[in-house]
This record gives C-alpha cells, sequence and structure tokens, in this order.
C-alpha cells in the first residue's frame, strides 16, 4: 500500500473515442431499445498532482464529501452526533472531521505537518495520479473510466520550486491501481467514488492509510492543462492510534491523540460502530505521463 504520516492523518493517473456498444438483446432500457454500455479505454490523459494540502474548515465551511448521506448539526444519532460542514458551494452535510483537529495538532510537535506533506510531493514520495481513460472533451464526457493511484520517480522542479508539467513516470508497482468503470465528466468536473490507499510520513511516523467510503472530485480547465479538485474519505481510528504507538513521537502528542482521535470519529465502520473519522484533501494537478513501457524509465 504506502508510506506515511503522522497520527494525522493521511495519509494519496488517460484517453481514446467512447464506445456504447449494444448490450444483449435481452437487456432493453426503459423505451424497450437495446440498453447501452460505456466502454472507455484506450490512450490516457493523466493528471499529477502536484499540491495536495489538508481541507481546512473556516466558518464551518471546507471543501469535502458527504461520505454517510446525512446532514447532521451535531448531538442525536445523525452523523455519529458530529457536526456536518458546508462546502464553498453551499453544500451541506461535509464530512472533515480532521480538519477541526488539525489547529490543535499545529500547536505541538506536528506544527510542520502541512509543509511536510508538500514537502513529500516535491521529494517523489507522494506522487498520486487521476488518470482519465476515453475522454473526448474535457468539459463534457458521458463515458470515461478513471484510474487513482501512485507514480514514482523523481520529479524536476523548476525554478520557483514548483513541479514541471508534462514530466513522465513509471506506475508504482507496489501500489495497487483504483479503477472506476462508466464514469463521467460534467461542466470540467469529474467525480468518482472508491475506496483507496494513501501513504505519508510525518516526523517519525510512516503510515499506510486505507481510505474507505472514498470520494475524488476534479475539475479540469478547458483547455487541459490544470485542474484542481479534492479528494474525501474515512480512516480507522484504531489504526492510527496503533501506529502511532508504534513511533518515537513526543509523549505528549501521543497522549494528546489517544485522548481527541476517538472523540472526533464521525463515520461508522464494518462494524457499525462509530470508529472511523473523515479526512480530506485538496490539490492542484498538471499533466503528466506514464511510460508506456517500464524499461523507458530506466
Amino acid at each position: 500500500m504506502r508510506h506515511p504520516a503522522l497520527p494525522l492523518l493521511l495519509p494519496l493517473c488517460l484517453g481514446l473515442a467512447c464506445k456504447a456498444p449494444e448490450k444483449e438483446a435481452a437487456e432493453l432500457d426503459d423505451t424497450g431499445a437495446p440498453a447501452q454500455v460505456c466502454a472507455a479505454d484506450g490512450p490516457s490523459t493523466t493528471f499529477l498532482m502536484n499540491k495536495v494540502r489538508f481541507a481546512r474548515s473556516e466558518g464551518g465551511v471546507s471543501w469535502g464529501s458527504d461520505l454517510d448521506g446525512e446532514v447532521s448539526a451535531g448531538g442525536g444519532t445523525a452523523g455519529c452526533g458530529k457536526a456536518d460542514l458546508v462546502d464553498p458551494e453551499g453544500t451541506p452535510g461535509i464530512d472533515n472531521a480532521f480538519a477541526g483537529l488539525l489547529p490543535a495538532l499545529e500547536q505541538t510537535e506536528a506544527a510542520a505537518i502541512s509543509g511536510l506533506l508538500q514537502a513529500s510531493v516535491g521529494a517523489g514520495e507522494l506522487l498520486l495520479t487521476v488518470e482519465v481513460l476515453g475522454l473526448d472533451d474535457y468539459q463534457n464526457d458521458d463515458c470515461v473510466a478513471v484510474q487513482f493511484g501512485n507514480a514514482e520517480g523523481q520529479p524536476l522542479v523548476g525554478a520557483d520550486g514548483e513541479l514541471l508539467p508534462g514530466q513522465s513516470f513509471s506506475r508504482n508497482p507496489n501500489d495497487p491501481v483504483t479503477r472506476v468503470d462508466e464514469a463521467l465528466v460534467e461542466g470540467g468536473r469529474l467525480t468518482f467514488a472508491s475506496d483507496f490507499g494513501i501513504k505519508l510520513q510525518i516526523l517519525d511516523a510512516n503510515l499506510d492509510l486505507d481510505v474507505t467510503q472514498g470520494v475524488v472530485r476534479m475539475d479540469m480547465a478547458p483547455d487541459g492543462q490544470s485542474a484542481t479538485g479534492h479528494f474525501t474519505g474515512g480512516v480507522s481510528i484504531d489504526y492510527m492510534l496503533t501506529e502511532i504507538d508504534k513511533y518515537a513521537i513526543d509523549q505528549g502528542l501521543k497522549d494528546l491523540i489517544n485522548t481527541v482521535m476517538p472523540a472526533v470519529g464521525d463515520l461508522k465502520g464494518d462494524t457499525g460502530e462509530c470508529d472511523h473519522f473523515s479526512i480530506a484533501f485538496e490539490f492542484d494537478a498538471i499533466p503528466a505521463y506514464f511510460y508506456l513501457d517500464q524499461e523507458e524509465a530506466n
């Protein structure tokens, strides 16, 4: 899976024409006509996340997604009793419990957590890619597939310290790619849901995070030369506490995390208990490529 980051969390890529072949004659749509199926495949349009940061909450507003399908005002049973946020577009029910924990962490030894997250991108340790297959139009396309995963390689950086667009990378053989078929693009926005993994390294902690109930949203520029977005999901509280205990982290920080982490659980896991917390990341992305043959990377 991955490599990772401190107690905090979390801490993670496309093109040919779409075809709509007929299914078996026995499968009909609502009009009685042969049903169609999206078959996106072929060359790829790839975006590399060159900037990754924790999504923060200001005045109850934060980027993220509604992961549990509930809008909670706090208290009661909805949303595990935790109040939801609203995104900048006015969408209610946004889950991002980690945003409430981040300020407290930044008052401790973990003060550099945000900077270290971006540093892992520049060092080539966190190269998250979104690969869109069968993309005909950056603004509207009802038949694309998506692959979300980690690339590997040493990124080239410009004089301004920013990753350069148009670079080629290898696929990381140790990180399974998450694929979602039959996705679509509306108004330049690609949204898809899937569990995925992400790795981060913060302070002395290396974490391989399994992110459940994950949602990724990416807004692409009309010319495909840039994109912005966010990805959200749930992380197991027990996993975080167990992993953090393995590292030589200041005991005061460990005590803080062990105290507050269980209290921010806002998502239910497989057991039905509120044993996961939601976390959201914002990102900027640039065009990139994968080597067609692994040997080309050598």
